[in-house]
């Protein structure tokens, strides 16, 4: 019966560098004696962790992801094939005698995976098909919703930088009745957490805008306070 192709969630490369720098018990090849598993066998591991995932995720995002993968499924993927493909392997079925990392690589995937779950985790999606762009789930903040009362054509700092454009909604109304639209009514710095109203906007001067939008961190982002144009802002630039 021919091994199914993986989704690409990991690769085989990826699980034999988990191997090589962290267990060196396990042994990935063709199908020379001294190998405990053929690269086949790998992704067998990894089509069955996939459609794990999938079952558990169907009921929130639609399955199976596109590849590229957000990286938070990459590290749930990895992990949980290789312990997987650890303990079937592994001399001794008993649990309590795992090395620590092995233990790790599971709970890690399992605690990822709950935090998708519950919602404490976001996932996000390559923008368009084939780009490979990806958002640093791992650095997603959960949604804020805020009031702004935008005045001309100013520029209104958010208090929130690095926004998600596909996350942003702007409406006159809590119930999204009535969105905005980009381009028409307003203008937005995502990177500087900025947003200004255009001319002939839709929304009238000096009203109350409702605001709706994931944020992030990134590796150039960091935590902290600073002030601008006498504004409290989360985050600070190096």
């Amino acid at each position: 019966m021919p091994v199914p192709e993986p989704t690409g969630y990991c690769s085989v490369d990826e699980i034999k560098k988990i191997f090589e720098t962290g267990q060196e018990v396990i042994k990935i090849g063709s199908a020379a004696d001294d190998d405990n598993i053929t690269e086949d066998g790998v992704k067998q591991y990894i089509y069955d962790v996939e459609r794990r995932i999938d079952a558990k995720l169907a009921f929130k995002y639609t399955i199976p992801f596109a590849v590229p993968v957000d990286e938070v499924i990459n590290q749930i993927a990895r992990r949980r094939t290789a312990y997987d493909i650890y303990v079937d392997i592994y001399p001794s079925r008993d649990a309590e005698a795992l090395p620590e990392a092995v233990k790790e690589w599971r709970d890690l995937a399992e605690g990822l995976l709950q935090d998708i779950i519950t919602g404490s985790i976001t996932l996000t999606v390559p923008a368009a098909s084939g780009t490979g762009v990806k958002a640093m789930t791992s650095h997603l903040k959960q949604a804020r919703e805020i009031e702004v009362r935008l005045t001309g054509t100013d520029w209104q700092y958010l208090g929130y930088e690095y926004i998600v454009p596909e996350s942003f909604i702007a409406t006159s109304v809590l119930d999204f009745s009535t969105q905005y639209v980009e381009g028409t009514d307003y203008e937005v710095l995502w990177k500087e957490g900025a947003m200004r109203l255009v001319s002939g906007s839709n929304i009238e001067d000096g009203s109350l805008v409702y605001l709706y939008f994931l944020y992030q961190e990134t590796p150039e982002y960091q935590k902290g306070i600073r002030e601008d144009d006498k504004l409290i802002q989360e985050g600070s630039y190096f």
